[in-house]
């Protein structure tokens, strides 16, 4: 007999904003799920990653507010981290 799918992924895109010297931004987050019950337990994975800003800061050190929680992210070479939670 066939098992079925037991992986679960989930995106959802939430408002957030982006904070550094002199800059603020409205953006949108991608706030991604994983649900693997091939174990035991189940094992979840989360992340975050910015897929998009109103505004395109330069690189460098930024503060992203998402749902009243504050992350610490550095944009480099013009890329936004994804950020393992």
């Amino acid at each position: 007999m066939e098992r079925g799918k037991k992986e679960k992924n989930t995106t959802d895109h939430l408002r957030g904003v982006l904070r550094g010297e002199a800059f603020e931004s409205d953006c949108t987050v991608a706030l991604v799920t994983k649900l693997d019950h091939e174990r035991p337990t189940v094992a979840v994975w989360t992340s975050l990653r910015i897929t998009a800003a109103s505004q395109t800061p330069p690189d460098g050190t930024y503060r992203l507010e998402v749902h009243g929680r504050i992350f610490n992210v550095k944009r480099v070479g013009g890329k936004w981290p994804t950020l393992n939670l």
